[in-house]
């Protein structure tokens, strides 16, 4: 059982950000961190704050378009320790995938207007004013002893993340790591934008500030299709994920991935899986009542 070890917070986040300086960087994103506090001493699972603030930015870096920036801020309030991760250029409040993995609780204000997206998480820690003077350890050798091994562990959440990419995006990864992380970020918008029905290849352009002429030269040598055929593609996906995992109806799994009508979603779905989407949903509920 992993028990609760004290240290500078503020250093391990810091910490933090710097090591997912390279990942930001390969997204065009400017990943910055601000606290008002220089150093502060709590008691917290490390395992938890590590893996959950991993997770987060990186999937937060991910959704984000490309020239934008992710901003890591954390500072006491009311007693307890907020850490909040704001994004620039797009609102992502509905992207449910970004804290699926997280184990502790995250709420998520979206700011559409300005394109911004808050997502604040408390941790559950306790304050260690006199846990060094207890065991008179001094607060550089504390730091010195916990915060290395702190580091592994970062790497191996990394790791993590990567190996559950898309496969064509992992694929493009190992040659072209540039235009993996173009498509990954194409990925992201079209999912961030999943539900709108009005959401084309124009839209994606202006998201991505390109033309659309630009968009088709660059994106059609990476997916075999066209731009507007891909996005019909990636919604069909999620369509068929969320049928598969969920008690989602195919009315609603039409109207959250973007189709006017459940016919043309089933029809849709039907050319390019080979069956229809009531089949799912068969099959689910038998598997229940079985």
């Amino acid at each position: 059982m992993i028990h609760p070890a004290t240290t500078d917070i503020i250093g391990l986040l810091k910490q933090i950000v710097s090591m997912l300086q390279p990942f930001a960087q390969s997204h065009g994103i400017m990943l910055r961190f601000a606290s008002n506090e220089k150093k502060q001493l709590l008691s917290f699972r490390p395992d938890l704050v590590i893996k959950d603030m991993t997770t987060l930015i990186c999937h937060i870096i991910s959704y984000t378009p490309q020239g934008n920036t992710v901003t890591l801020t954390a500072d006491i309030e009311k007693k307890e320790f907020k850490i909040t991760i704001t994004n620039t250029g797009i609102n992502l409040s509905h992207v449910a995938e970004i804290v699926r993995e997280c184990k502790q609780q995250v709420f998520i204000k979206g700011d559409k207007e300005k394109k911004k997206t808050f997502f604040e998480l408390t941790l559950p820690v306790t304050v260690a004013d006199n846990e060094l003077e207890k065991n008179n350890k001094p607060a550089e050798h504390v730091t010195k002893k916990v915060i290395p091994d702190y580091y592994d562990e970062i790497r191996k959440r990394l790791r993590s993340h990567f190996a559950k990419a898309d496969n064509l995006v992992a694929q493009l990864s190992i040659l072209y790591p540039k235009e993996a992380a173009f498509l990954q970020k194409i990925n992201a918008v079209i999912i961030a934008n999943i539900e709108n029905e009005l959401f084309d290849a124009s839209v994606l352009s202006r998201e991505m500030n390109m033309s659309r002429a630009g968009l088709f030269r660059r994106l059609k040598p990476l997916i075999q299709q066209p731009p507007a055929k891909y996005i019909r593609t990636i919604r069909l996906q999620k369509a068929k994920e969320w049928l598969e995992t969920t008690d989602i109806s195919v009315g609603d799994a039409a109207f959250k991935t973007g189709f006017q009508t459940q016919s043309h979603f089933s029809k849709a779905f039907s050319e390019m899986f080979g069956f229809l989407p009531s089949a799912i949903r068969r099959k689910n509920h038998s598997a229940t009542k079985g």
